[in-house]
């Protein structure tokens, strides 16, 4: 098939875009063509079609720091990326996918969506948490692409149901972005600086919703605290302030952005990943986790799909409670015997989120929506239909 995928930017600054681009990867390989439409061409050497960028008032700044921008959707660039399509993909409901959901019904080329985020991202990166704020973004969203097209990839039922709350009536098909197939059990020596410490592990972008200063606060509420090595993997807004906060832990912790190697080694030495995102629509981060054997405590927060990964109630933390979060990482550190046979547990739930699984069942849905080009008896039915 010939793909067409519209993506405000093509940076990896943050999940979505790091996850289409691992499964446009994947469906290369399986022969599928592509064409990326996006605000900057830089480091894409496939056939890319630019548009102009732009940033919003009030957070620029922030977008900078994830190196995002909105695109404007020109209807010339549009047409000439959408001719001789088998399909468009959008994977942002912003202002560029208004302007391609129109452009590509208009040509009669199917068109679904793709689903990487939820109103929470969208009010949290304005420094705002208000359920009527978030009612509000989905409303636009369904405007702009939710409520216009057909089928709608989300890569949780969480996500999906989430939705249909808001009142948008689609075919959401439940597909995971799908563990990379790098992330897997490796022998990787432990790190000296680990030492015999009890070691927690976080990567992602520093940000509010993250909460990775929650860990902070977790490990200091821990009667172990003095033999407890946090790892903060990432970079981002919160970096510096995390960096002053570390300097009350009596060890001092590791908070610095690291390479692949780097990560696949304390993924296969850490003793334990903790997730403390308020805001996950499936969690990356913890497909990476799981996929090297490494079980994840983490936050159950009541707008993440996150809490999906925990191998039991042992595993989950109450939200925004670093006391909780303590007393948890104290269990585990006093059953360390037991954790580590709890990674064979979370291997097997690896399997499941498999890249051969997930690409299959993505490989079968744009296929479904391919199929419905001038064939109204093949439109995708409304509802929730798990994939993977």
């Amino acid at each position: 098939m010939k793909i067409v995928i519209v993506c405000d930017s093509w940076a990896d600054g943050n999940g979505a875009i790091v996850a289409t681009k691992r499964m446009m990867k994947e469906l290369e390989a399986r022969g599928h063509e592509f064409t990326i439409v996006t605000t900057n061409t830089a480091g894409y050497e496939g056939d890319l079609r630019e548009v102009p960028g732009f940033y919003l008032p009030g957070v620029k700044e922030s977008m900078q720091k994830m190196d995002f921008q909105f695109g404007k959707g020109k209807t010339k660039i549009l047409k000439d990326a959408f001719k001789d399509a088998d399909l468009v993909t959008i994977q942002f409901p912003f202002f560029l996918a208004r302007k391609s959901v129109s452009v590509a019904k208009k040509m009669g080329v199917p068109v679904m969506a793709g689903c990487h985020m939820q109103p929470q991202n969208f009010t949290g990166a304005a420094g705002t948490e208000s359920e009527l704020g978030d009612k509000i973004v989905a409303k636009v969203f369904k405007a702009f692409i939710f409520g216009r097209v057909d089928a709608i990839h989300i890569p949780s039922r969480f996500g999906a149901e989430l939705y249909q709350g808001f009142g948008i009536n689609a075919h959401f098909r439940v597909v995971s972005n799908g563990i990379p197939r790098e992330y897997v059990p490796m022998k990787k020596e432990r790190p000296e600086f680990f030492g015999d410490k009890f070691t927690i592990l976080n990567v992602g972008r520093h940000a509010l919703e993250k909460r990775q200063e929650l860990l902070i606060d977790g490990v200091l509420h821990s009667k172990y605290k003095d033999n407890i090595q946090l790892l903060l993997c990432g970079k981002g807004e919160d970096t510096e302030k995390l960096r002053k906060r570390g300097e009350e832990l009596p060890v001092k912790p590791f908070i610095e952005y690291i390479s692949m190697e780097d990560k696949l080694t304390y993924l296969n030495t850490a003793d334990m990943y903790v997730q403390s995102s308020v805001i996950e629509l499936e969690s990356l981060s913890c497909l990476e986790a799981i996929g090297c054997g490494l079980p994840c405590l983490i936050s159950n927060a009541k707008h993440s799909a996150a809490p999906q990964f925990a191998l039991d109630d042992r595993f989950l933390f109450a939200e925004d409670d670093a006391e909780s979060l303590g007393k948890q990482i104290d269990y585990w550190y006093e059953n360390r015997e037991e954790l580590k046979k709890k990674k064979a547990d979370a291997l097997e739930m690896a399997e499941k989120y498999r890249m051969d699984k997930c690409v299959g069942e993505m490989e079968r849905l744009y296929e479904e929506v391919a199929a419905t080009k001038n064939d109204t008896e093949k439109i995708l039915e409304p509802g929730l239909v798990m994939g993977s």
